[in-house]
């Protein structure tokens, strides 16, 4: 009777080998979603070796090591990293034999007989992927942790863009400030020449009324800016890890020469992008799952195997006479488990097409992404080049102004519209160039850039290959 069990195990195993070799197919992402070419028409050209530092000032550099460094979300983003990776190691492991040691005793009886038993042994267990979905599963771990690795390259390049992004506005908001505070002084001073003028009878107590409530005006407006300052040094300061104590000091400018800037091709932006390698890995272990979820509604294939010793003695525990073994290989397969299987497989497989079109949405958002910002790029450009030509016109005009009021030749009121007009206008300039230097940094995000200062491996994995 055993000798037919051992003959038709690897017969059933064959049959089943042959019958189940036709999976369902596997979950192909969508066609060609690239155009030829960018909409919009500004700056083309080949987008190569782009890299993130090559467009900063040398002074940004100390700041963005330090963010890449002790930023907390990019630390858990990196440990995430480490999850994954030792997934990939404990995924292989089951795929090794199992085999765990044993040692026990027991005493049974009465109070006048009793008996000892001892037991000593290693039990052995393994289940043989002839089917290949354990390697699938080893397969879709590895391209999980891939996930996790494009998505923390991905994190340290959005750092160091909001780390740069936030160190402009910092220094807008000191350029504000100093714009602000420029025009407290010099209305302070108006003031006081108005007030002189008349106790001197050259003018009305309603010039004096309105000049002192255009330096009130002012003086709130310093409170605003000094408030705004305050809180964009201390988001800065919570990009590096730093306490945010608000009192980081800036050092730049916003006057940035931006030169033109190769977009390349859309086709391009598919390879270049961490974001869309991600997606395009969690749809490929998508499809892995569903084929080892297929593979699971076949028999599976055990070897166990169990050796040691027994005896009432312990000395006598690893006799020849108390050694016992024992060896089983077993076949189980599933008749009936109320559709369990088939619908796990359908749930793989419903999975695998929402991250097909998670896949579609981040590559059409990636687009959009390229093409807002070139869209962008001239009416910025144009928009600062007029706001800067308005603040010194606007300037002249302030100056012309109250020049030709103390003349006699014009109202008080001239004179603090065109002061108005004169701020605005240098405000407005000012956020012009910040705004130009934003958009630029989100289209080099946009576009895939490099970081050379980027981290490309774990330390806990720094001694062996990442997969």
């Amino acid at each position: 009777m055993r000798l037919a069990a051992w003959v038709w195990i690897p017969a059933l195993l064959a049959t089943l080998t042959g019958c189940s070799m036709t999976d369902n197919p596997k979950h192909q992402p969508s066609g060609e979603l690239a155009a030829s070419s960018w909409t919009s028409q500004f700056q083309q050209g080949e987008f190569t070796e782009q890299r993130f530092e090559q467009a900063l000032p040398p002074s940004l550099q100390p700041l963005l090591k330090e963010a890449l460094r002790s930023n907390p979300q990019l630390q858990q983003q990196g440990f995430a990293l480490d999850q994954q990776l030792y997934q990939i190691r404990i995924q292989n492991a089951q795929q090794w034999p199992s085999i765990d040691a044993f040692v026990s005793g027991q005493r049974s009886g009465t109070n006048s007989d009793s008996a000892s038993q001892f037991r000593v042994g290693l039990d052995f267990s393994w289940e043989i992927d002839w089917l290949g979905k354990l390697d699938a599963r080893q397969q879709a771990a590895v391209l999980d942790a891939k996930v996790s690795f494009e998505q923390w390259q991905q994190a340290q390049i959005r750092l160091a863009a909001n780390t740069t992004q936030q160190w402009y506005n910092v220094i807008e908001a000191q350029l504000q400030k100093q714009l602000i505070a420029e025009r407290y002084d010099n209305l302070k001073a108006n003031l006081q020449i108005i007030e002189e003028s008349y106790q001197g009878g050259l003018n009305s107590a309603l010039d004096v009324y309105l000049a002192r409530a255009d330096l009130s005006a002012a003086r709130a407006q310093l409170n605003s800016r000094t408030t705004q300052l305050t809180q964009a040094q201390r988001e800065l300061e919570l990009l590096l890890g730093r306490y945010p104590s608000g009192l980081i000091q800036v050092d730049g400018v916003l006057d940035v020469p931006l030169a033109a800037m190769p977009a390349g091709v859309p086709s391009e932006l598919l390879n270049r992008r961490h974001d869309i390698k991600a997606a395009q890995y969690q749809l490929a272990a998508a499809d892995l799952r569903v084929y080892a979820a297929y593979r699971d509604r076949f028999p599976s294939l055990t070897l166990t195997a169990s050796g040691g010793g027994q005896s009432d003695q312990l000395g006598q525990l690893l006799d020849a006479e108390s050694l016992v073994w024992s060896l089983f290989a077993g076949v189980t397969a599933p008749i009936f488990d109320a559709a369990r299987r088939e619908n796990q497989q359908l749930q793989q497989y419903a999975k695998a097409q929402s991250l097909n079109a998670a896949y579609v949405e981040q590559v059409l958002n990636s687009f959009a992404e390229v093409e807002q910002s070139l869209n962008l790029e001239p009416s910025l450009y144009q928009n600062a080049q007029l706001l800067a030509t308005a603040a010194e016109d606007s300037k002249q005009a302030e100056s012309l102004a109250f020049e030709n009021y103390l003349a006699g030749l014009n109202e008080y009121v001239t004179v603090l519209e065109s002061q108005r007009r004169a701020f605005d206008a240098r405000s407005s300039a000012i956020n012009a160039l910040n705004l130009q230097l934003q958009n630029r940094i989100e289209l080099y995000l946009a576009l895939g850039g490099g970081l050379n200062q980027a981290q490309t491996t774990r330390e806990a994995f720094a001694s062996e290959p990442l997969f």
